[in-house]
């Protein structure tokens, strides 16, 4: 069966890997402008490359997924580089959904409510990692990995409506997670 592909709103690369040298490669960030959008759970404070930020590729967001996982989840196009609120994000788009993974250095799990995705959230797992998982008013599926009590990794699923986005962002979330520390 074909894996579900993804594309709108918020995935394993390893973490050493170098920001757009040369030409940019599949898994490698390219520049996008950075902007207004938002994104469920944001948080208000500015992000700063500190020790809140837990070891997190704060800088490189798209470092978090390798080529070839966003290979076997259909995409083609570069992953691009974005600012989403107050998080670094990596944004990557398929035929179907569109996946961002944020780094967020202002609020760990705490943080993610209901109040702040616009829908219901429950505990889970990642991996090792204590997560959340809520799917908002937007049909998006939000998959929160706590890293620090200041710090967190979203993954974030928008489907084209005619699929469940969860699915897609519980795979990028377990992509993910093995290079979160």
């Amino acid at each position: 069966m074909k894996r579900l592909v993804m594309l709108a709103g918020m995935a394993t690369l390893t973490i050493g890997l170098a920001a757009c040298t040369g030409g940019p490669t599949l898994g490698q960030p390219t520049a996008a402008p950075t902007g207004g959008a938002s994104s469920a759970g944001q948080d208000t404070a500015p992000v700063s490359p500190s020790s809140s930020a837990g070891g997190l590729p704060v800088s490189q967001p798209c470092s978090l997924v390798s080529a070839a996982q966003l290979s076997e989840l259909g995409v083609t196009a570069q992953p691009t580089k974005e600012q989403v609120g107050t998080a670094p994000s990596c944004d990557v788009e398929t035929d179907q959904d569109t996946i961002i993974l944020s780094i967020r250095t202002n609020g760990g799990l705490d943080s993610f409510t209901e109040a702040a995705t616009g829908g219901p959230v429950h505990a889970t797992t990642v991996g090792s990692h204590q997560a959340k998982q809520s799917v908002g008013n937007s049909r998006s599926c939000i998959i929160a990995i706590g890293v620090t009590a200041s710090s967190r990794v979203e993954v974030t699923v928008t489907g084209n409506g005619d699929t469940d986005p969860c699915p897609v962002a519980q795979t990028v979330a377990k992509d993910v997670e093995p290079n979160l520390p």
